[in-house]
């Protein structure tokens, strides 16, 4: 499957305005993207048809980018890495053709767009530190003279939380924890398919995943059990356009002095309850430890900061963050 080659880097318009059920709705859908409607309608106390209804214009607007599985690529021997960009001497087209690249690029999982000191990071999978090589310098020599500066980071942990700021509430147990340590989890052929099919679109039916393969549904849904047993498939979720709905998603770095793994604990325990808190990410590279918040205002992002520095003022020596301003496509699995 490929991305999207229609990326619009436009800044956001006005935001849209969406009730309370939507909101509901949207977090129902980030707990777990292949809800049926009716289950979602349960929680929500709508039937499935006006569930059905209220997702499909979610869609229509863009609000609802996206469905992708949840996957545990450390299981099978993969890691993440990221390169972070400034660029230069660009346009609005030159950027689009440069994003547009990067989705093209192999085992791309993502492309942010920001502002602060970086304009673009690119996430990508790889167990083969030539092909990593490869990629970085194929970025630095093609884009050159656009390229101000990089930065590049290996993800060692990846823990994923439900948006809990869109029902006010957070749900501690059910965060999905991508990393540590590699593993050599070999999957069959079925399999394989099954898993790349879903790390693009997390919620196509089984009998559209079947006749794409060739196989029975039975085949996929014993491939899908499998990859569930092999702790590979972790579970399914939504790419919310959060922009759209008026709200700003930050990147936060920390560096440590004095640390301890009982300081550290308290802090991902912190990140963990706090339901503007969407990303815990530990890194090789300019952080000791990262989170992504997503708040409705600069004032509440200050708040969050503010009380971080303040609860962890023996742990956290620097703060460091840039919005982002947009995600483009996500997959887990992009083999």
């Amino acid at each position: 499957m490929k991305h999207n080659d229609k990326i619009s880097l436009n800044e956001s318009k006005e935001p849209i305005t969406i009730d309370k059920t939507d909101r509901k709705i949207l977090y129902e859908l980030d707990l777990n993207g292949r809800a049926t409607y009716s289950e979602i309608g349960k929680k929500v106390r709508l039937s499935k048809q006006s569930v059905k209804e209220r997702i499909s214009n979610l869609e229509k607007i863009g609000i609802i980018r996206q469905y992708f599985a949840l996957i545990g690529v450390h299981r099978m021997g993969y890691t993440f890495y990221r390169i972070d960009m400034k660029l230069q001497n660009t346009t609005e087209e030159k950027e689009k053709y440069i994003v547009n690249y990067m989705l093209k690029l192999p085992k791309v999982i993502s492309v942010l767009k920001l502002h602060g000191k970086y304009d673009l990071a690119v996430l990508f999978l790889t167990k083969d530190i030539i092909e990593t090589d490869n990629n970085i310098r194929d970025i630095k020599w093609k884009f050159n003279k656009y390229i101000k500066d990089t930065n590049f980071s290996v993800i060692t942990t990846h823990t994923r939380y439900k948006y809990g700021f869109l029902a006010d509430k957070k749900q501690e147990d059910k965060e999905v924890f991508m990393g540590r340590e590699l593993a050599d989890i070999k999957l069959s052929p079925v399999e394989n398919k099954v898993l790349t099919i879903l790390g693009w679109d997390g919620r196509i039916p089984l009998t559209k995943i079947a006749k794409q393969l060739g196989k029975s549904i039975s085949s996929i849904k014993n491939a899908i059990k499998n990859l569930k047993n092999k702790k590979v498939l972790l579970g399914y979720t939504t790419l919310i356009a959060t922009q759209m709905l008026g709200y700003l998603h930050y990147k936060v770095f920390i560096n440590f002095q004095n640390p301890s793994e009982e300081k550290e604990r308290k802090l991902e325990y912190y990140f963990r309850i706090n339901p503007n808190i969407i990303y815990k990410t530990k890194s090789l590279g300019r952080s000791d430890i990262e989170c992504e918040i997503i708040v409705e205002s600069v004032t509440e992002f200050k708040n969050i900061v503010r009380e971080m520095q303040y609860q962890f003022s023996d742990l956290i020596r620097v703060i460091d963050f840039y919005l982002v301003l947009d995600q483009l496509d996500t997959n887990y699995y992009p083999v």
